[in-house]
């Protein structure tokens, strides 16, 4: 059963300015990921024109830190031209001292205020929402998506991600962007992992699925997955195998065949393999159709006019909550 949210409230304090060695940053910060080239051209108007905007701090009572709630990429770029040799004046930093928050308070304030500006990273958001899950004893898509704010969809990718052991997250958080591992590699590899993981042992070339997983990686490094999408190809033709709700056993051979030879080999690609096994036009002509044709239907059925509306409200609620999640997985 979840708990409730200990969730002291944060309100306006006292304004101070700091040095950059008065403060550190927040612990709980899910955002990671500080790269250069973002940081750079802040750091170049803080030089020109100080820091406009005041951060938020509250102070630690055991220890009287003040941590940051709001603002470590600015005392980033002030640490930095401070360390600078070549920088002669004294950076100050403005910032709004708040009482300090529960665990709980602090990381949902974290979601609310990156919810309103730009995005973290999603590993570090999966990591921050792992901890909001922890405190509360909360698991529920729905509830952890209305206390932090995420879209139903994204509380599910981030579940997706922490599925994955650390030494793969670790590669989601490398701090050089040129070695990281984007998270939608493993949001996508995710279902095809539980494909293979059913199959067995000699189809998927006696590999685990730490094993498969770092094969995948492989291909995808050597340009073999030149697009995480193409895992999509693998789901497909795993589909083109049921038929009428009855599995055809010459498709469950082909694909079975196709899946062990990806499974074996470091030189051919998922869509060499898989693309003959489906017909992405018939599926796409066929799934227009069924959208045009309910549109249709339901604007010859005038049903805005009914009285008793209640089941037909709650069935459309449904159809678009799969349509909303259906959009965003298309998005990638």
């Amino acid at each position: 059963m979840a708990r409730t949210p200990k969730t002291k409230q944060i309100r306006a304090g006292t304004y101070r300015q700091f040095s950059y060695k008065d403060l550190k940053p927040n612990p709980q910060n899910p955002r990671r990921l500080f790269d250069k080239a973002p940081l750079k051209v802040l750091e170049e108007s803080i030089r020109a024109n100080g820091i406009l905007v005041p951060l938020t701090v509250y102070k630690e009572e055991r220890t009287g830190q003040h941590y940051i709630l709001d603002g470590e990429r600015r005392w980033r770029c002030a640490e930095a031209i401070q360390m600078d040799p070549k920088n002669s004046r004294r950076v100050r930093i403005p910032a709004n001292v708040v009482d300090p928050p529960t665990p709980v308070a602090n990381m949902l304030w974290m979601f609310n205020i990156h919810n309103l500006r730009e995005q973290w990273e999603l590993l570090p958001t999966a990591l921050s929402l792992k901890v909001v899950m922890d405190e509360l004893g909360e698991t529920n898509d729905q509830k952890l998506s209305k206390l932090t704010q995420l879209s139903l969809p994204n509380v599910r990718r981030c579940k997706k991600l922490l599925s994955f052991p650390k030494k793969y997250r670790e590669m989601m958080l490398d701090v050089d962007p040129s070695r990281r591992i984007k998270a939608n590699f493993f949001i996508e590899l995710h279902p095809v992992l539980a494909i293979y993981t059913s199959l067995p042992r000699e189809i998927r070339c006696e590999k685990s699925r730490t094993q498969l997983i770092d094969h995948f990686l492989t291909l995808y490094k050597k340009g073999k997955i030149p697009s995480v999408i193409h895992f999509r190809r693998i789901l497909e033709a795993y589909d083109y195998i049921e038929e009428e709700g009855r599995t055809d056993k010459e498709k469950e051979e082909k694909f079975l065949a196709a899946a062990r030879e990806l499974a074996c080999s470091d030189d051919r690609t998922i869509r060499q393999l898989f693309d003959k096994l489906i017909s992405e036009d018939r599926s796409l002509d066929n799934a227009e159709g069924l959208c045009k044709d309910f549109v249709k239907t339901m604007h010859k059925l005038r049903v805005e006019h009914v009285v008793k509306r209640g089941k037909l409200k709650r069935s459309l609620q449904a159809v678009k909550t799969f349509v909303d999640d259906l959009l965003a997985r298309l998005e990638g």
